[in-house]
């Protein structure tokens, strides 16, 4: 958790921006048209500018940093679009966008902003956590400005919760493992309805804000907790596919 957190984000970033089909892409444009942007607090942790460097990307045109946060309130969630630096962003590159996506509020309504200003060649997104629904709402609205569109997501496109419209439980039916072993690990510990980690926000970054996060969840949807040992983590993987920590 905290920094230990941090430091996987990053790390799974510079493997994202190594897979072929993303190496094939990075390498189609100039790195003088490549920029980053960056949704404040959510995902500075993908360090996208040093990432880019890690993978050979070492002069790339520029970094944009957005403001946009959620509003809760009365059972409704908005977004706030409060900041924009665009200084380091190529008007007609290629993207790379790093943020979670659930029902794709904040990035929405940054597309809405920069879209009117700037036509990028491409938009490449990072989601460390995403939706279909959200992915699909992206891009329907890059497509109406024909922009190639490229979405890579980490572990699992998450069903929203038809209640909240907001929390992406494991349990949910509309959720799509990219190894189910996974999805059924978590829910024999948890049952289906926990939230798979909350936000990218300070939630995430932050311990003790992490754990109480954690625990009202566990308290919100009355959880017991029914914990497995490594021994038994381990027993559901070929020993290649774990990455073990001291």
């Amino acid at each position: 958790m905290g920094a230990l957190r941090e430091q996987d984000t990053y790390q799974g970033t510079v493997e994202s921006l190594s897979l072929p089909p993303i190496r094939r892409l990075l390498t189609h444009h100039r790195p003088e048209t490549i920029s980053t942007v960056t949704v404040l607090r959510e995902t500075l942790a993908c360090r996208l500018g040093s990432a880019l460097a890690a993978v050979g990307i070492s002069n790339h045109y520029g970094d944009a940093f957005i403001g946009a946060s959620h509003i809760k309130g009365n059972g409704t969630i908005k977004t706030a679009y409060l900041y924009e630096n665009t200084e380091g962003l190529h008007p007609a590159g290629l993207w790379v966008i790093a943020d979670s996506i659930c029902l794709g509020r904040n990035l929405l309504a940054t597309l809405t902003s920069l879209l009117k200003k700037y036509h990028p060649a491409h938009l490449l997104f990072l989601a460390p956590i995403a939706s279909r629904v959200g992915i699909n709402a992206i891009g329907a609205l890059t497509a109406s400005h024909r922009i190639p569109t490229t979405f890579l997501a980490w572990g699992a496109l998450f069903g929203v919760d038809k209640k909240t419209r907001y929390d992406m439980p494991w349990g949910h039916p509309d959720t799509e493992p990219l190894d189910q072993r996974d999805q059924h690990l978590f829910v024999s510990i948890y049952g289906p309805k926990l939230c798979m980690g909350g936000d990218f926000g300070n939630n995430y970054y932050c311990p003790t804000l992490a754990m109480k996060l954690y625990e009202d969840q566990l308290r919100q949807h009355n959880i017991t907790v029914h914990p497995v040992s490594a021994k038994h983590v381990a027993s559901r993987h070929q020993p290649g596919e774990l990455v073990i920590r001291a």
